[in-house]
């Protein structure tokens, strides 16, 4: 489930715990990609927060509410890296 965490976050959260594994290769790959609007992933046992810019996104999308746009962006890395189906 992802959901808004803050002005500059956004954040996957599961019940389960996330192989501390899994995690270092989601972390590794987060920071060789490029990407449009995260710019941090931040991770513990059962989360990954993805940071951001909100001005930056709101600009780009003359929007008010950035987060959705994020939300895409990060759920399609999760997807692209086998995270998430």
């Amino acid at each position: 489930m992802f959901f808004a965490n803050g002005d500059h976050a956004v954040t996957y959260q599961q019940n389960e715990v996330i192989d501390p594994l899994v995690l270092k290769r989601l972390t590794n790959a987060f920071n060789t990609d490029t990407h449009q609007y995260l710019t941090e992933i931040i991770t513990t046992e059962n989360t990954l927060t993805f940071m951001y810019e909100p001005v930056r996104v709101m600009e780009s999308h003359d929007t008010i509410e950035p987060s959705g746009l994020v939300v895409e962006e990060a759920e399609r890395f999760l997807v692209e890296k086998g995270f998430l189906k």
